[in-house]
Order: C-alpha cells, then sequence, then structure tokens
C-alpha cells in the first residue's frame, strides 16, 4: 500500500513539475529574449533558484499524505493511493439555499439601476423570473421541508413575487422600497442561512469522522487540507472555521491551505507545495513558519516608510 501511495504522489509530482517548469521557462524568456541582447547572468542565476523553488514544492507535495480536499459540495480524501469522495452539500442545503437566493435575485435587479420608469425589456425580464419562481414554488413539496420549513420557505417566495408584481405594475421601484424590502426579508433568510450551516457541518463532520477512524494518529497529526474557493467567502468560510478548530490550527497556512480562486486540482496542489516550502524556508532562515506568508520585504518597508519616506511633519 505504501508503495501504491508513492506512486499516486509522484505521479502528481511529476505532472507539478513540468507545468511549473513550463511556467519557470515562460518567464525566464520573457526576461531574457529581448532581440539583439545577451541574457543577464544575474537573471539566469535567478531562474536557476525558481527551477530549484518548483522542484522543491513538488517534492514537498510528494510527501504530504493524507490530504482532504474541499471543492464546493463535495470534499476528497487523498490516502493510501485512494481517492474517497464525499457530498458535504445534502440535498436540503441546496433547497435552503435556492429559495434563499430568490429576494437577493430580486434585490440584485434594481438595486444598481437609475430608478427610473422600467423599460418594457426589462420588464419582460421580471416577468421571466417571475415564472421561474412560481415553477419552483409548485415543487416545494417534493424537497423534504419540515412543515415550519415549509411555511417559511412560502412567506419568501410570496413576498418576493409581492414586490415584483408591485414593480412590473408600477413600471417603477424607488431606491428606498428595494433597501426595504432587504431589510424585511432578513430574518427569514437567517433562519434558511442557520438551517443550511448546520446541514452542511453535520454532512462534513460526518464524513470526516468516518475518515479519522481510518487512519492511525500518525496520520490524523499529518493530515493536510486543501479548500478550493472564492474571494468573497474567504472570510471565516464555513468548513475553514471547521477543520481550523478540528485540527487546532488558529490560522491558515499551516496544515489548512485556502486555494482562492483555483478550481483545478493541480494547481491548489502546486499552492500547498508553496505553503509548505515557504514555512520551511521561514522556520529555517527566520525562525517563524509564517514568516513568509507575508512579504519578505515587510519589515524592511514598514520601517523605511515610516520614519523615512511619509514620516509625520513635525508639530509646531
Amino acid at each position: 500500500m505504501a508503495i501504491e501511495r508513492n506512486k499516486l504522489l509522484r505521479s502528481i509530482a511529476v505532472f507539478l513539475v513540468s507545468v511549473a517548469a513550463l511556467i519557470t521557462a515562460k518567464q525566464g524568456a520573457a526576461e531574457t529574449d529581448v532581440p539583439g541582447s545577451e541574457a543577464d547572468p544575474l537573471v539566469t542565476l535567478n531562474n536557476a533558484f525558481r527551477g530549484e523553488y518548483s522542484r522543491a514544492k513538488t517534492e514537498a507535495v510528494s510527501k504530504v499524505g493524507p490530504l482532504i480536499i474541499v471543492e464546493g459540495s463535495h470534499m476528497v480524501l487523498v490516502r493510501n493511493a485512494k481517492r474517497t469522495e464525499a457530498q458535504i452539500q445534502p440535498p436540503n442545503y441546496q433547497s435552503l439555499k435556492a429559495v434563499a437566493h430568490i429576494p437577493f435575485a430580486v434585490f440584485l435587479m434594481f438595486d444598481q439601476s437609475d430608478f427610473g420608469e422600467l423599460t418594457e425589456e426589462r420588464v419582460a425580464e421580471l416577468r421571466n423570473y417571475r415564472k421561474l419562481i412560481v415553477n419552483a414554488q409548485s415543487s416545494l413539496g417534493d424537497t423534504g421541508f419540515s412543515d415550519s420549513q415549509l411555511q417559511r420557505q412560502k412567506k419568501i417566495i410570496d413576498d418576493s413575487l409581492a414586490f415584483l408584481d408591485a414593480a412590473i405594475e408600477n413600471r417603477q421601484v424607488q431606491k428606498t422600497a428595494v433597501d426595504e424590502f432587504a431589510k424585511q426579508m432578513t430574518p427569514v433568510l437567517l433562519e434558511n442561512v442557520d438551517e443550511a450551516a448546520r446541514a452542511e457541518l453535520d454532512a462534513l463532520h460526518s464524513h470526516v469522522t468516518e475518515w479519522r477512524h481510518q487512519m492511525t494518529p500518525d496520520e490524523w497529526k499529518a493530515l493536510h487540507v486543501v479548500v478550493m474557493g472564492a474571494h468573497m467567502p474567504r472570510d471565516e468560510e464555513i468548513t475553514m472555521q471547521y477543520f481550523e478548530r478540528l485540527l487546532d490550527e488558529p490560522v491558515e497556512g499551516r496544515r489548512i491551505i485556502f486555494a482562492e480562486g483555483l478550481w483545478e486540482e493541480p494547481r491548489a496542489l502546486d499552492l500547498l507545495g508553496t505553503h509548505l516550502v515557504d514555512g520551511s524556508t521561514g522556520a529555517a532562515f527566520f525562525g517563524e513558519f509564517m514568516r513568509m506568508h507575508r512579504d519578505l520585504l515587510s519589515d524592511a518597508a514598514r520601517v523605511y516608510i515610516q520614519n523615512t519616506l511619509l514620516k509625520p511633519e513635525p508639530k509646531h
């Protein structure tokens, strides 16, 4: 099993090396391919550093295991040359989210408008969205909602339809009305949010607990997690909160990595390699694992900016 695991990780490593080499080659070409000029020895030397950096990252990733990769509605455990997938956003989560998005969509239809008279084209768009809401409303009974949940979804839909109908009839909406609609919808939206969060976390915890029972204590201590996500939900993202508490990691960057905007697994793994190599470099040179997670020039820049470049004017 160990041999197979190493083969899998090595195959990933080879792929990352090829990608990194291609990037390095392009960067080097951009810096040295000037017509009529020779390559600068210092540029060539720095390109060699980049090659070693890429190689080190690939080697670091090849030694990682086990690894959990979270991407949207599912996550993957890579352990002993085997990939195990699990859904972490159950159907109830998806239904709660879909209904909660209705008032958000209604708000966005008007928030950035000039609040003048609606054009025929815009009215047609509102009517088309209204049809989508009505079609979804007819399927609520098939979603498995409890009676209280069902009543809440109906209220969200009814209030959203009423706002749309008024806009279509009046051919105009005031900014104050849009803002008031958002405020009125907030309490019921947050109830959906609370239940959706619990549904996702329950599913996540169930699968992670099962996987943990399959691992040895040493494997659990070596576990790394990569969460692939977008920029805006990054701050206090739900799965990041869970794994930081579970693994007793106060900040991202050691065993838990957020791969922002990297929707392809090889790119996310390359970022993991960056964290691992920069961590060991920071610890070796500066006695601080997280030192390279901020600009190496940051300390010198802070002193120079504050004391010289933008030094406060003396008070008279």
